[in-house]
């Protein structure tokens, strides 16, 4: 095991969970370059990963996008499916964040499967919230119940009760847009992070193009 990459790994995933995501990425691409040098390939996977998601909390979609390509052709090459999860995850996340839900919803049910191959509970967890926001976005929303579920029991077992609640909050929106009898072909604007629906004037001006703040998770888009 290398001692230099991990210490720089854990460096970075400290910086992640502090938000300093630059520094979170550039962190990991050290660590990266000290496991590729000492061939060791699931670690370097892991520290591309990282890269991955702090380009994408950056909101740095091209970059991030990039990223999670050179991980899933990693991943692949090496038959490791857990990062072919994650990899799917992320392409989900960009074109979610694109409110692309037909491409979002392709990319979680792969990255859903693949977990699954592997039992990989976080990914797992994350694929399913992440396919249960782009089925409610195309307006399918009896079909997001059964994921809702899972990944709040996973959730919950992987003791994260922030996810938890974002799960609980999506579910009770659900709940009651199925209550009120909204058309199963209508679409709605979502934030990309937590699935909360936004209000229609917050969705007025995303369609102009202007920037929004979800009033439950604080993510910015647009």
């Amino acid at each position: 095991m290398s001692g230099k990459g991990d210490k720089y790994l854990d460096e970075a995933y400290s910086q992640f969970q502090a938000g300093e995501y630059k520094k979170s990425k550039e962190k990991a691409e050290k660590a990266r370059k000290v496991f590729e040098k000492e061939g060791l390939v699931a670690r370097s996977a892991e520290a591309l990963r990282v890269m991955a998601d702090a380009a994408l909390n950056m909101r740095d979609m091209k970059k991030a996008s990039k990223l999670y390509g050179n991980l899933m052709n990693m991943a692949r090459s090496k038959n490791i499916a857990m990062y072919q999860a994650a990899a799917s995850w992320g392409f989900g996340e960009i074109a979610s964040y694109q409110m692309d839900y037909e491409s979002a919803a392709g990319h979680f049910e792969a990255g859903f499967q693949a977990a699954k191959n592997v039992a990989s509970n976080w990914f797992i967890a994350w694929n399913a919230f992440g396919l249960a926001k782009a089925y409610r976005g195309l307006g399918r929303l009896d079909e997001t119940r059964p994921l809702l579920e899972e990944a709040q029991n996973l959730f919950a077992a992987l003791n994260q009760p922030t996810y938890v609640s974002w799960v609980e909050r999506l579910a009770d929106e659900i709940n009651v847009d199925i209550g009120a009898g909204q058309p199963s072909e209508s679409r709605v604007w979502l934030c990309p992070v937590c699935g909360s629906k936004y209000s229609l004037g917050m969705a007025e001006l995303l369609s102009r193009g202007k920037k929004v703040t979800c009033e439950y998770c604080g993510t910015t888009v647009g």
